[in-house]
C-alpha cells in the first residue's frame, strides 16, 4: 500500500516541524505550508490524502480554507482535521465549514495521529502501533525555550505598531497570530501556568481583532505589560514552583451586585474561582475565614471606603503582600494616587474590558508567587 500524504497548514515553523515529525513516525509523507492560499494550491495540484490545519492562520481564515476545499468535487470527502482552538467562534466556524475539530488533550500529537488515521480508515490496532507516544523530549523543550525570546521580541514590536496606529486591523491581526503561536507552543510542551497566562493574552487580542475600536490605550498598555511579563515567567528556573492559577481564591468586594457579577464572570473566563462580598465587614470576615490570593476592591463602599479597607487588609496577618486591585468608576487622578498610597497594586476604571481584567488577575496572581 503506497504511503499516504498529509498536508499541514500551520504558520509556526516549530509547531509545523513537530507535527510533521510526529506524523512521519506514523508512516505518512508530510508536506507543510504557512498559509491558506498555499494550502489550497497544494490541495488542487497534489491531492493530499488528508489535511491538518491550524485554527488561526495568516491570510484566509481557516474556516474559509476548509469551505473552499469542500466546495470542490475532489475535496468533498477529503479528511480535514483542525487543531484545537480555545476560541469558541473559531472552533464553531471550522466545524460548520466541514472540519473535524480536535479538543485539547494530555497527548495532543497522539490525538492528531489517531484522528488522521481514523479519517483514512486505518484500524485502531494499526493506529496505536504506529502512533509515537508523546514524552518529555529535551530536544523539543530546548528548541521551545530558545525560540521564546525571539517570539516575545516580535510581539513587543507588533504591539508598538498597534499603539502607534490603534483601532487598525493589520497590526492586531499580526499580533494575534504571534500570540497564538506562542500559546500553542506552551500548551504542546506542557509549560503551565505559562500557557494559562498566554491563553488569556490570546483571548484579549482575539477580541480586539474582532472589535478593533476597543483597542484603547489602557488595553494596549495591558497587552504590552503582559508580553513583558512573559519574559519574567520564562526566566524562572523551575516552573513547577508556580502554582496553577486555577487553584487560587479571589475575593471581590463591591456593593453593586451587577458589577460584582461581571467581575466574577471575567475571572471565571480565565478559570479563576471567586467569592463576592457587598460590605467591608463581610469582606474582613471572609478574609479571616479563608486565605485569598487576590483581592478586587471598589472605592465607594458602605461603612468605610475601599482605601480604608485596603489599609485594614494590609495590616491583617497573611495579607501584607497579597495583590489588591481597585476596580471603580471613580477613576480620578486623586483616587489613583490614593489607591497606591493605601497599599493597592493596580487600578482599573469602570467600564472595563472583560478579557483585560481576567488577564490582569492572572498577572497579579503569578507576580504574587515570584520572590522579590
Amino acid at each position: 500500500m503506497p504511503q499516504q500524504r498529509i498536508l499541514i497548514i500551520q504558520e509556526d515553523r516549530l509547531l509545523s516541524t513537530f507535527y510533521r515529525e510526529h506524523l512521519e513516525s506514523g508512516g505518512f509523507i508530510v508536506e507543510s505550508v504557512g498559509n491558506g492560499d498555499e494550502g489550497l494550491q497544494i490541495v488542487h495540484d497534489r491531492r493530499p490524502d488528508a489535511v491538518l490545519i491550524d485554527s488561526l492562520i495568516p491570510g484566509l481564515e481557516a474556516s474559509e480554507v476548509v469551505r473552499e476545499i469542500r466546495s470542490q468535487p475532489a475535496g468533498r470527502q477529503l479528511p480535514i482535521v483542525a487543531l484545537p482552538s480555545s476560541r469558541t467562534p473559531v472552533a464553531r466556524a471550522l466545524q460548520q465549514a466541514g472540519a473535524h475539530v480536535l479538543t485539547r488533550s494530555q497527548n495532543l500529537p497522539a490525538e492528531v495521529t489517531d484522528a488522521v488515521q481514523t479519517a483514512l480508515g486505518q484500524t485502531r490496532t494499526a493506529r496505536m502501533e504506529r502512533c509515537m507516544p508523546l514524552r518529555p523530549c529535551p530536544r523539543w523543550t530546548t528548541l521551545t525555550s530558545a525560540a521564546a525570546p525571539t517570539a516575545i521580541n516580535s510581539m513587543r514590536h507588533t504591539i508598538q505598531s498597534a499603539i502607534r496606529a490603534p483601532a487598525t486591523r493589520p497590526p492586531l491581526r499580526a499580533l494575534l497570530q504571534e500570540v497564538h503561536g506562542f500559546t500553542e507552543r506552551l500548551a504542546l510542551f506542557s509549560q503551565r501556568p505559562l500557557f494559562h497566562f498566554s491563553a488569556a493574552l490570546e483571548a484579549l487580542v482575539f477580541d480586539l481583532n474582532r472589535m478593533p475600536e476597543q483597542a484603547n490605550p489602557s488595553v494596549l498598555r495591558t497587552i504590552g505589560q503582559a508580553i513583558d511579563f512573559c519574559t519574567v515567567l520564562l526566566e524562572i528556573a523551575d516552573h513547577r514552583t508556580l502554582r496553577d492559577p486555577s487553584s487560587a481564591h479571589t475575593l471581590v468586594v463591591d456593593d453593586e451586585d451587577g458589577a460584582a457579577r461581571i467581575i466574577m464572570a471575567s475571572l471565571g473566563l480565565v478559570g479563576l474561582r471567586s467569592l463576592a462580598c457587598e460590605t467591608p465587614a463581610s469582606a474582613i470576615s471572609a478574609a479571616k475565614a479563608q486565605p485569598f490570593d487576590l483581592i478586587f476592591l471598589d472605592v465607594g463602599l458602605p461603612e468605610m471606603n475601599g482605601f480604608e479597607l485596603c489599609t485594614r487588609m494590609r495590616s491583617a496577618t497573611g495579607y501584607e503582600k497579597t495583590p489588591i486591585v481597585f476596580v471603580t468608576g471613580m477613576g480620578t487622578f486623586q483616587n489613583r494616587v490614593q489607591s497606591s498610597l493605601c497599599g493597592g497594586n493596580d487600578f482599573i476604571g469602570k467600564p472595563f474590558n472583560i478579557p483585560e481584567l481576567g488577564l490582569k488577575a492572572l498577572m497579579w496572581l503569578l507576580k504574587g508567587q515570584i520572590p522579590g
